[in-house]
């Protein structure tokens, strides 16, 4: 069976550029919390977000070429991304506007003219 739709951008599907060992995304609820005087703690739901990160491997020079392309063309101008992604923790795909903040590396196998682009994407719901 083919996993689709682990991560998307607008409406890319790059769940087979992603290594599914590595997805780590959850939905977080957010709360407010205090100690009243009588030093009882309460805790108010504020939001949910989701978080987390998800790896991707790039092979081809050619899909890295337009993975880059995708992230010039799919940036609001506020900055963040159309996003699907998979929550760990709830089972669910959700559609949310994310702040990606993408750190990447190349390797280029010696023995052979191969080389990859893998990227460590964090995702945070704006």
């Amino acid at each position: 069976m083919a996993l689709t739709n682990l991560f998307k951008i607008s409406t890319t599907d790059l769940t087979g550029y992603e290594d599914v060992e590595k997805h780590a995304v959850n939905k977080d609820e957010i709360f407010e919390e205090w100690v009243d005087g009588n030093y009882i703690s309460h805790r108010l739901l504020s939001r949910t977000q989701i978080a987390g990160s998800v790896y991707l491997k790039f092979t081809r020079e050619t899909a890295y070429t337009t993975f880059l392309n995708l992230l010039q063309t799919a940036r609001d101008a506020d900055g963040y991304y159309p996003v699907t992604v998979y929550c760990s923790n709830t089972g669910t795909a959700e559609t949310i506007n994310a702040y990606l903040d993408i750190v990447g590396e190349t390797k280029w196998d010696l023995s052979s003219p191969m080389k990859y682009h893998g990227l460590t994407l964090q995702i945070t719901e704006r």
